[in-house]
């Protein structure tokens, strides 16, 4: 089976995850609950792995973590065996607890750490049981939920002996009073409103931050190994790239202009410039970097993204427009055996 690419090294910071298999209960009674945080502990230790913050549900959990080594698999697998092992023993079980292979989504901390931890904590309360009750109810039941590292960065209780907020708080003020009172209020805005989810902006299932950091992990990481087997479809699409000049020739046949001329602001057809743009920002990123691909237009990074993202948003809405891009990825297609 497919599955996401996992990118691993020094310094790295992932949202962690992995539910029970077909969704059941993976921490029945609270000494697994003690257990599965006695075990982290002890392999945090032992993996020199930094958490950030944490959140146990009854059949899932959400981690935050920085790996000081590139070793995020062999520290979670010794953990989750390890807890697999004497939980099964406990319950005279056997077999898988998990579903599978822990999910892990490599983070851009500066960008999204915050929202990441946010997301995280706010976990205990959307169950179906409290999504309605009033705003103090879901507060009193955030604070008080002793499977999260909610309450013990507030303060309110102490937490595992191990565990250590401040670099969570280190940018939400200057004492830790300050730091408490500002986080606290971040995290609970999502009991006033819905919040978008930070993981709906991963990249290829494994990526969440922002275009620099992204194309930086792809060139460091990603298009210098092999790839594994498993991961083939992902690396591929990771990978996959597309020389500028072959993109920008579909482009001048489609829109019957010359290639060269969409590359001089004042000389290009404004509409295929943008297909241009919106082309190979999708087709020849395994090859070129954003900031490279900009310079090529003579622009900014971020005009190159602003150009990007305003065909994307008119594609839906016009016909004309999308119906030029699906001659041009047809012959790109034709092309390269895409």
């Amino acid at each position: 089976m497919a599955r996401p690419l996992r990118i691993e090294y020094a310094g790295a910071y992932y949202h962690v995850m992995n539910r029970g298999n077909q969704r059941q209960a993976v921490f029945r009674e609270p000494r697994d609950y003690e257990l599965f945080l006695e075990r982290l502990g002890q392999f945090r230790g032992l993996f020199d792995v930094h958490l950030l913050c944490y959140c146990c549900l009854p059949n899932h959990f959400h981690l935050y973590v920085r790996t000081n080594q590139a070793n995020l698999s062999r520290f979670m697998q010794s953990l989750l065996t390890s807890f697999t092992i004497t939980v099964n023993r406990r319950h005279h079980s056997s077999g898988h607890l998990f579903q599978g292979r822990f999910t892990a989504h490599l983070v851009e901390n500066e960008a999204y750490g915050a929202e990441v931890s946010r997301y995280i904590h706010l976990n205990p309360v959307r169950t179906k049981a409290l999504r309605q009750a009033s705003v103090s109810a879901r507060r009193r039941a955030l604070r008080s939920y002793g499977w999260s590292s909610y309450a013990a960065c507030l303060g309110l209780t102490a937490g595992p002996a191990w565990f250590e907020p401040a670099e969570l708080l280190a940018d939400w003020g200057a004492s830790r009073r300050t730091q408490v009172r500002r986080y606290g209020a971040y995290v609970e805005e999502g009991l006033l409103r819905e919040l978008d989810n930070p993981l709906a902006r991963l990249e290829g299932q494994a990526v969440l931050g922002t275009e620099p950091f992204r194309d930086r992990i792809r060139r460091a990481y990603v298009l210098p190994r092999t790839a594994d087997q498993r991961e083939q479809p992902a690396f591929a699409r990771a990978r996959q790239s597309v020389p500028f000049d072959t993109v920008a020739r579909c482009v001048g046949v489609v829109c019957v202009v010359d290639p060269d001329s969409l590359l001089t602001l004042r000389r290009a057809d404004r509409r295929a410039r943008h297909l241009l743009v919106y082309g190979v920002c999708h087709y020849c990123r395994g090859g070129e970097s954003l900031t490279a691909l900009a310079q090529r237009f003579g622009i900014s990074l971020s005009g190159l993204t602003m150009a990007r993202d305003r065909v994307a948003a008119s594609l839906p809405q016009d016909k004309t427009l999308a119906q030029a891009w699906r001659r041009i990825e047809q012959k790109l297609k034709s092309l390269c055996k895409m």
